[in-house]
């Protein structure tokens, strides 16, 4: 599959590259001035990490810009592209399982599981004697 990178000349591309490589400039002068500062200090580590910092993230502009272009470029799949039922190829659906009561044990049944739901069921209980508060009950 080639890609095609025709669309980088268009002028809305044009003004994204402008603006990165803006940015990435920006970033690298100002890691230079932070590089700057931390020689006046007599080697300010603080300042350092900052200059390194800045370089960082006009590496981080490039590459993310860089990413977005080879994205932009990639071919569309048609299945991508066109929903599920536009295809025409019919759309396989899961068959309808009917929800079972919980009144009672299914045909499944499974001892822990009814342990578990006596369980909960008294710690639902109110407790004899004691006054309880729930929301809108008294």
């Amino acid at each position: 599959m080639a890609r095609s990178y025709r669309f980088l000349a268009s002028p809305k591309w044009l003004a994204g590259h402008l603006l990165v490589l803006a940015a990435a400039v920006s970033m690298v002068l100002l890691g230079h001035w932070q590089l700057t500062v931390s020689e006046r200090k007599g080697f300010s580590l603080q300042n350092f990490g900052y200059a390194l910092q800045w370089w960082l993230f006009s590496l981080f502009a490039l590459l993310g810009w860089f990413r977005i272009l080879h994205d932009r470029a990639r071919p569309q799949r048609a299945s991508a592209v066109e929903g599920p039922g536009e295809t025409g190829m019919p759309v396989a659906y899961r068959r309808y399982v009917m929800p079972q009561s919980s009144d009672g044990p299914g045909d499944d049944v499974d001892d822990e599981q009814v342990a578990y739901n006596a369980y909960l069921a008294s710690l639902a209980a109110p407790i004899e004697g004691h006054p309880t508060k729930r929301s809108g009950h008294e």
